[in-house]
């Protein structure tokens, strides 16, 4: 009896304390390997990271949903979404009142193909790019992409690899983070590329955009992420995917 008493009042302590803390909702933007690799599955190195922030505090909950960047934006007036994971402030945040944390990745999308192919023309160069990204070659326009002729369109940069790899274009265009991962994960294919690191398209860095009406300010958020750091945990994620952690 006394087991059982001492029993229920640990479950009660310990429901009262996950009831205790607040719900952050991040919003993530796309399927985008190693970020993202499934929303169903929550698994990549967002998924990894908010799971750390929530074993390593006690006041907050972060719960990711996986939702178009379209409707984030075009939901940015209301409560549904108090983070953005892993995106540029300047890609339309700012401009919403959204915040910055530290900088989590310093991007670069990055030209590659396969080694020893032959050198063509910038004009009869076929490229492998993803359908609705921004790059600086095709000035920032989506719609501009799509329509030029010496651009193969795929969904992902999943996609844009296996486009250079079976030689159906002369190069791609994927981010640096993407192909760091490539590097872990496929350790064969990422040794036949020949990556143009010196050269990017454009830079970017991605970070957690945090809106004024979130529960969380950005200071707090960022003595989390630096504590996560500092004791070694967010290392080890990145670690998992072949990527560096940003000095913050």
């Amino acid at each position: 009896m006394v087991f059982r008493f001492f029993l229920f009042i640990t479950v009660v302590l310990w429901s009262g304390q996950l009831s205790a803390r607040t719900i952050v909702n991040v919003g993530l933007t796309s399927i985008q390997p190693p970020l993202v690799f499934s929303g169903s599955e929550e698994r990549g190195l967002i998924y990894d990271v908010l799971a750390a922030l929530n074993d390593h505090q006690d006041d907050f909950t972060f719960t990711p949903s996986l939702v178009p960047a379209k409707r984030l934006l075009a939901n940015h007036q209301t409560d549904d979404f108090h983070l953005i994971a892993y995106n540029d402030v300047l890609w339309g945040w700012a401009q919403r009142g959204g915040k910055p944390s530290v900088n989590l990745t310093n991007g670069k999308d990055l030209f590659f193909q396969l080694k020893g192919t032959a050198q063509t023309t910038q004009a009869t160069t076929q490229i492998g790019a993803v359908m609705g990204f921004h790059y600086a070659f095709s000035d920032f326009d989506a719609e501009k992409l799509g329509s030029m002729p010496n651009v193969s369109l795929v969904s992902n940069e999943s996609g844009v690899l296996k486009l250079v790899e079976y030689g159906r274009v002369d190069k791609g265009i994927a981010s640096e983070t993407f192909l760091n991962w490539v590097s872990v994960s496929e350790p064969e294919v990422y040794a036949k590329l020949q990556i143009f690191a010196d050269l990017p398209d454009h830079t970017y860095n991605r970070q957690f955009v945090v809106f004024p009406y979130a529960p969380i300010t950005v200071e707090q958020l960022n003595i989390y992420l630096r504590g996560l750091k500092a004791s070694g945990v967010l290392g080890e994620i990145y670690a998992k995917y072949g990527i560096e952690i940003p000095d913050f």
